[in-house]
């Protein structure tokens, strides 16, 4: 009994499977590596709180 239940659920769940799509999220970035001692930094910070350099825009593609 618990075998048909099983497949009947497994029949269910395909049929509602079917036609949909996954969505993609596209991630976005929240944090970016120091070109000088390599640490993650958050992307807004204009300075590395690791070795205190400072960030230009610029430098980091």
């Amino acid at each position: 009994m618990a075998f048909i239940i099983f497949l009947l659920m497994k029949g269910i769940n395909k049929l509602n499977s079917v036609g949909k799509k996954e969505e993609k999220k596209e991630e976005v970035a929240t944090t970016k590596k120091c070109p000088y001692c390599l640490s993650v930094i958050d992307i807004k910070a204009t300075r590395c709180p690791h070795c205190t350099s400072d960030i230009n825009l610029q430098e980091i593609k």
